[in-house]
């Protein structure tokens, strides 16, 4: 049942440098407060990307 556990880590690992480099220079421009902020932001857009990304329980491929 897993298609690519590989390459499924190495999308993870990638989603993970970007968030911790979009709070490493919010940091260095902004302050502690703004980082944390777009950390969050950030990782909270890859999270509703994955949820759009799955398929719904019950519904019916596209033909």
């Amino acid at each position: 049942m897993n298609p690519d556990p590989a390459g499924r880590w190495a999308r993870l690992l990638v989603r993970v440098l970007v968030v911790v480099a979009a709070g490493v220079m919010a940091l260095g421009f902004l302050g502690p407060g703004e980082a944390l902020l777009v950390s969050s932001l950030t990782a909270l857009t890859f999270v509703l990307l994955w949820l759009r990304g799955r398929p719904r329980r019950g519904s019916v491929p596209d033909r």
